[in-house]
């Protein structure tokens, strides 16, 4: 017996093709819950999945200069389990301390303007974003950083020297 069409003796067995047929659709749907359960941490908490490596930061955002320190999250937008594999959008948040000589620089070669509210990021970020802060944003300079290809917002506040990002999708430039 084959997976091909039934045949006269398969047609009166209790294991006939319609059997066969919602077996391995089981087998399938079993397996990928399977497959989709891997790789969940439950015991997963905000601070964990806080990064302070500078280096995938610069890759992203080199216009950022070099920068003292950085802290930042990301996550998967949507069903990371779907059933049809392929890209998956990412949103990325973060709070960099600019060094003296980069805030300078960004001050003067852009033209910032209030933003009041205050910065929209991931909730793992939210407790390194500064209170009480003068936040400014920059439509030019977010146009040269996310160059038009993605959604990015970016604040930043000069007295303290603290630059917080998110941004869907960025790219990598170095």
């Amino acid at each position: 017996m084959g997976f091909g069409p039934a045949s006269a003796a398969d047609a009166g067995a209790p294991w006939g093709p319609a059997l066969l047929r919602f077996a391995v659709s089981l087998c399938l749907v079993l397996a990928g819950a399977l497959v989709a359960g891997c790789g969940t941490d439950a015991g997963s908490t905000p601070e964990q999945d806080v990064r302070r490596d500078a280096k995938v930061i610069r890759q992203y955002f080199p216009e950022l200069g070099a920068f003292e320190e950085v802290v930042w999250t990301g996550e998967l937008l949507g069903d990371a389990r779907a059933a049809v594999p392929g890209p998956s959008d990412f949103r990325v948040s973060g709070m960099v301390r600019l060094t003296a000589s980069d805030a300078w620089r960004l001050r003067s070669e852009y033209t910032w303007r209030d933003a009041p509210g205050g910065p929209a990021v991931l909730a793992g970020i939210r407790p390194y974003v500064p209170g009480q802060a003068d936040w400014k944003s920059s439509e030019d300079f977010t146009a040269t950083v996310t160059e038009g290809r993605y959604a990015g917002t970016f604040h930043v506040d000069f007295r303290k020297n603290a630059l917080v990002f998110d941004a869907t999708n960025p790219r990598k430039k170095v």
